[in-house]
């Protein structure tokens, strides 16, 4: 059975409550909300086992991590500084397999290696939704030189400044360092694509824009092991044929998690909206999920503004979750 998961942005036991009460069934944590990371940049086991705890009595459970960049910046960045970011990944790792929290999501992506102190170029809160509601939009338009990114080649104008194989080079030396920890564990690592799915975004070619470059991650690194945290909105937004590419990985069984949001538009622009208002028809996405046999989590992401609501867009949260536990139980049968 499909679950309804949430990436969790509050462990006190108020809130906790508060989304068990929505109907919510589990999700992940982001990396420093986990016990241990903000101390000692790792994961602790007994902080992990006693965060579980709390989390089971509200009939919640932990998934796994949702790894912030903000801890693989100097990978990202290819700098040599990376080697000491892998060995906490590994060790964390390692206890997350071993408490049963079995699930690393990653969007390994170099243009994003300063979003924990620059917000993403070329998005802006406008409001374009129904009755005024504040939407994520993207326009490509919006980008200028000062958003190039100053980890790559300088020089290489009008070169991308990382290409693509500098790109993958990249991730290959994550890879080989974490894949093996996440095998031995018993750790699933589940992608992101790239966001926004622009083939050059800020002077990085990106090669997770398309289901054709995820199908090459999952040959590149052939492992029971690594698979997708699909997100339908992000293969939208590249104007592919997003249920066609749904359905073929969820036959494969590399569907790891799902990202549900729906958006208006394709790159070089386009808005995130509400589950039910955008281009794609959300309750056939469900029923392909229910009909390949995924029995993952199903979260929502991003969130549109609300009138009122607060800076964790609690009433926009309330409102996709209730909208997805909807749907994912009118299209079980």
């Amino acid at each position: 059975m499909i679950k309804l998961g949430l990436r969790f942005v509050d462990v006190s036991t108020e809130h906790l409550q508060y989304v068990a009460q929505l109907g919510v069934d589990g999700g992940t944590l982001r990396t420093d909300d986990l016990p241990g990371v903000a101390e000692r940049g790792r994961v602790d086991p007994a902080g992990l086992r006693a965060l579980m705890r709390r989390l089971d009595g509200f009939g919640l459970q932990l998934a796994g991590m949702e790894l912030r960049r903000a801890r693989i910046a100097g990978v990202l960045r290819g700098e040599a500084g990376g080697a000491r970011e892998l060995d906490d990944l590994c060790a964390s790792i390692q206890v997350l397999g071993g408490e049963g929290a079995p699930l690393v999501t990653c969007g390994f992506a170099v243009a994003h290696a300063d979003e924990h102190v620059q917000p993403w170029r070329g998005y802006q809160d406008l409001p374009g939704g129904r009755a005024g509601t504040v939407l994520r939009t993207f326009d490509a338009a919006w980008l200028q030189d000062a958003d190039l990114v100053d980890w790559g080649d300088a020089s290489a104008d009008p070169a991308p400044r990382v290409p693509l194989a500098e790109v993958w080079r990249r991730m290959d030396r994550f890879m080989e360092r974490v894949l093996p920890a996440a095998e031995a564990s018993g750790v699933r690592l589940a992608f992101h694509p790239n966001d926004p799915p622009l083939p050059l975004y800020r002077g990085v070619e990106q090669p997770f824009v398309r289901p054709e470059g995820l199908d090459e991650l999952l040959r590149r690194y052939e492992s029971p092991n690594v698979g997708l945290l699909f997100c339908l909105g992000t293969m939208q937004e590249s104007g592919a044929d997003m249920p066609a590419a749904l359905r073929a990985f969820g036959q494969r069984g590399k569907l790891f998690a799902i990202h549900f949001r729906n958006v208006r538009g394709v790159i070089p622009r386009f808005e995130e909206v509400f589950q039910d208002e955008g281009d794609y028809d959300a309750a056939a996405q469900m029923r392909t999920l229910h009909e390949v046999g995924y029995d993952g989590f199903v979260m929502p992401d991003h969130y549109p503004g609300l009138l009122g609501d607060d800076p964790a867009h609690e009433r926009s949260r309330a409102w996709c979750v209730g909208y997805l536990r909807g749907l994912i139980q009118a299209t079980a049968g």
